[in-house]
């Protein structure tokens, strides 16, 4: 059972990540349908994903109520990295590729940028998407983001150069939606 929400929706629901979670992230973070998309090629303990929740403040279990009405993992949505605190912070989320195709990325996201942009006071939120993941960019637009440029064969997805686009939201963006 994860810890309780910390922000939610009838569907979705935000909670911190807590030792109970870490083989749940290290499961999925290991799985090239998350991790080929996140273009992230190191595979993961849980020693490390330990280390990385305790190094992170804007960090979030995804959960999503089941046939029950419980709250089950689904997935996690967090700022990457921040650019000086408060002005800028790098967007990463991600599903378990079970519970795909049902909207708890954007419903999560939604979340998770009404904190960042209304409680922490950031300016901007960027997210980068490879070319060939049309459904995270259609996700990213859905939300307001702006494709803001392409980073050339910046990534490598089985072995060939891939080009990334470079997404970008402004807080008035989003507080005048």
């Amino acid at each position: 059972m994860p810890a309780p929400a910390f922000a939610e929706t009838d569907r979705v629901s935000l909670h911190p990540i807590e030792e109970a979670d870490y083989e749940f992230v290290r499961e999925y973070r290991n799985h090239p349908d998350v991790r080929i998309p996140l273009t992230d090629s190191r595979i993961r303990t849980v020693e490390d994903v330990a280390e990385s929740v305790e190094d992170a403040d804007y960090r979030f279990l995804v959960c999503a109520s089941d046939e029950n009405g419980d709250r089950v993992r689904v997935g996690e949505v967090a700022f990457a990295y921040v650019a000086r605190e408060g002005e800028r912070g790098a967007l990463m989320y991600w599903i378990a590729p079970e519970h795909r195709g049902n909207g708890y990325v954007t419903e999560a996201t939604e979340l998770f940028l009404d904190y960042a942009f209304r409680e922490c006071g950031f300016h901007k939120v960027t997210a980068r998407v490879l070319e060939s993941n049309e459904a995270s960019a259609a996700t990213l637009e859905k939300l307001g983001f702006v494709r803001e440029g392409t980073r050339r064969e910046s990534s490598v997805v089985d072995g060939e150069y891939e080009d990334m686009y470079t997404y970008g939201l402004l807080d008035r963006e989003w507080l005048d939606r």
